[in-house]
């Protein structure tokens, strides 16, 4: 039996959800943490090893790599795991062996968008920094929608710690390969994609090995419905997949319009500025399955309840981290490591500002979509596109600012109109 989207189990889901109440905030922030510290020393290695404007075309990659990966990840993936919600907790970690062999086709595809990053940086470069970007990027594109699916369903399944034990490899791979390809003296273009790439490929297997162990004998309950999956994840792919092509474009106007200088500074602040995501994303992990199981469920109190312990979660760390590493000071740890993200100043905070609003989009999207209005998340992301980019426009005047400047109008206007249609679920359900 294929499955449709309803809300078989739910009212199970939710007890587990509720039952559980913060106990999993730890390995979550902990598998966030861990991963996002794998890309992290990556990016720092290359805001080291790079020079500005080599820096400025990693970050052209970087937005593409965005793009790239969201293609399987919400054609496919997400909207499975809003199926694997609706089934008892034993049985969910079932739910990629259906998955993982319908996300292989879209995850190739995402990969081939590193491609236009290539064509387009090219024009600035030369070839023989250009075509070992592209490879490493489009393998690490390739790899990591699946590595990541694996991880969020092992926190759907409960087995969070086993979740965060994937991030511990991705981050133990990123290191010790760069650590290898340094002492190999291996040119500096290949070192930061390069490890991600490999990093991605250990923890997908070490994911995949303890999925494994974690299946109950117990048979899924129903076969995943590719059309369904498609059809629910084509108005997510728009809705997420067109902020990360307008920051594409975004970035690809900055670069020509104020150099590339000039994004490789923006770049060197998105990466002393992540912490914060990184708390909202592992915050999202562990309090995502309970929020999509009360959408389900049309239960507004656990909505409510959740994104009031998000939010000011996220906003006092994001106070806390300002006052310690907004500003190039002699106490602020990330100056020493990172020199180029405080030349300009203000630019960190500014970012750690758009870091905030697209943290505070983490549950929005995933109720959203529990409550079946992906089609209103892909509008509102078209809609905030134009104003994003006539941000960016802003290049000639504003300099690196403007990516932090069209990040904040981006996501503040998405926030803006995804968290108005919440409200009207729950009375429209009531």
């Amino acid at each position: 039996m294929e499955t449709e989207f309803h809300d078989t189990g739910v009212e199970t889901a939710l007890d587990v959800a509720g039952a559980k109440g913060t106990r999993g905030i730890t390995p979550g922030v902990v598998d966030a943490a861990m991963s996002s510290l794998a890309t992290f020393i990556a990016a720092l290695v290359a805001a080291n090893i790079l020079t500005d404007a080599e820096l400025g075309v990693y970050a052209v990659f970087y937005t593409a790599f965005n793009f790239g990966q969201v293609i399987a990840n919400n054609l496919v993936y997400i909207p499975a795991e809003v199926v694997a919600v609706s089934w008892p907790e034993h049985v969910r970690i079932k739910i990629i062996r259906q998955s993982i062999p319908l996300g292989i086709t879209p995850s190739v595809i995402g990969a081939l968008a590193i491609g236009v990053a290539g064509l387009i940086t090219i024009q600035i470069t030369t070839a023989s920094f250009v075509l070992p970007l592209a490879l490493t990027a489009g393998l690490t594109t390739l790899l990591w929608p699946t590595q990541d699916h694996v991880r969020r369903t092992l926190h759907i399944a409960n087995k969070s710690w086993a979740a965060a034990a994937v991030s511990v490899a991705q981050f133990v791979t990123v290191v010790g390969s760069i650590g290898v390809f340094l002492l190999a003296g291996v040119p500096d273009v290949w070192i930061p994609y390069g490890s991600l790439a490999l990093a991605n490929a250990a923890s997908l297997l070490v994911g995949l090995i303890l999925a494994r162990w974690s299946v109950s004998r117990e048979r899924a309950p129903e076969r995943l419905n590719r059309k369904s999956l498609t059809q629910s994840g084509a108005w997510l792919l728009v809705g997420v997949g067109t902020p990360t092509v307008t920051a594409f474009a975004a970035a690809t106007i900055i670069t020509f319009a104020a150099g590339p200088e000039a994004l490789g500074f923006a770049e060197a602040a998105r990466v002393a500025a992540h912490p914060i995501l990184v708390l909202g994303t592992g915050l999202g992990y562990v309090l995502g399955p309970k929020i999509m199981t009360g959408a389900l469920a049309g239960d507004q109190s656990v909505s409510r309840t959740n994104h009031f312990r998000f939010n000011a979660i996220v906003v006092s760390a994001a106070l806390a981290y300002v006052a310690v590493a907004g500003w190039d000071w002699a106490g602020n740890p990330m100056a020493a490591v990172l020199p180029k993200a405080f030349e300009i100043a203000w630019l960190v905070p500014a970012t750690i500002l758009a870091n905030i609003l697209l943290a505070a989009l983490v549950l929005v999207l995933q109720e959203l979509m529990a409550a079946q209005r992906a089609r209103v998340i892909a509008i509102v992301s078209l809609l905030a596109a134009p104003f994003q980019l006539a941000a960016a426009a802003t290049a000639s005047v504003t300099e690196a600012f403007a990516r932090p400047l069209s990040l904040v109008i981006g996501n503040g206007a998405r926030l803006y109109g995804n968290a108005r249609t919440i409200s009207r679920v729950y009375s429209t359900e009531g």
